[in-house]
């Protein structure tokens, strides 16, 4: 199997990463139950009980904690996960997105690897560390990690480092059938200098994105189909004819 991987160092004079600008944890379908509780329900290998008769909160259940191997009764030794940690999003490609796309990114249960119940103590040691930083101490774990984290990189367009992805073909060797990682290497993207990415005031808009591009505005990368492009609010006259949240694209 060859999976794929795309490389780029992390721009320089990158945007702060807020933590609070990737708004968690959310309640989506407004059933009451937030993300990190429909989490819990969905991960629990047996039925859990919740603490009130409304059902909106988990109290008991069981839980495998894949990172250190242990099952966990009490929910309140877990923590919810982001497989691909915000901080670590944020300086692969994220610090572009919008506040929208930055809030699904955080919620996001498309994919059961994307969040994941593990134990505290476990998270609070990973923080926003990639995996040539720090790696699960269940080595039973280690192919199937590498394997969710690469998706996750794969599925949010957001890009690996160097070290980042030959951390990444080292845990591939640990898998029972051989996997292989191509690296793609990314075009340099230059970070805007400001704390946050930032539109044009109204007296800066241009009449189309041609004009834009020649005038060295930064184009905005990240969005849920593919493509890169200019915000509409430069570009007034800018479609975005797939409707996958880009205009202008290349």
């Amino acid at each position: 199997m060859l999976l794929d991987i795309t490389v780029a160092d992390v721009p320089d004079e990158l945007p702060d990463y807020d933590r609070d600008d990737w708004r968690h944890w959310t309640d989506e379908d407004r059933d009451c139950q937030n993300t990190r509780h429909e989490v819990l329900i969905e991960e629990s290998r047996t039925d859990v009980e919740y603490k009130t008769d409304d059902q909106c909160k988990v109290e008991v259940g069981e839980w495998y904690g894949a990172y250190t191997g242990t099952v966990v009764t009490d929910p309140t030794e877990l923590d919810i996960d982001h497989m691909v940690p915000l901080a670590n999003a944020h300086k692969s490609g994220g610090w572009a997105w919008s506040d929208e796309r930055k809030r699904s990114y955080a919620n996001s249960l498309d994919d059961p690897a994307h969040l994941i119940a593990v134990t505290r103590a476990a998270n609070r040691m990973k923080g926003a560390k990639g995996p040539e930083e720090w790696l699960p101490s269940n080595t039973a774990h280690l192919c199937q990690y590498a394997l969710d984290w690469i998706r996750v990189k794969q599925t949010w367009e957001l890009t690996a480092t160097p070290a980042e992805a030959s951390a990444l073909q080292e845990l591939l060797a640990t898998c029972d059938s051989q996997i292989e990682l191509a690296s793609t290497e990314a075009n340099p993207v230059a970070a805007p200098t400001s704390a946050k990415p930032t539109t044009q005031g109204p007296g800066e808009v241009y009449s189309s994105c041609d004009e834009a591009e020649a005038a060295g505005v930064q184009r905005v990368q990240g969005s849920i189909g593919s493509g890169e492009g200019f915000p509409s609010s430069v570009v007034p006259s800018a479609r975005d004819g797939d409707g996958d949240g880009v205009v202008c694209e290349k």
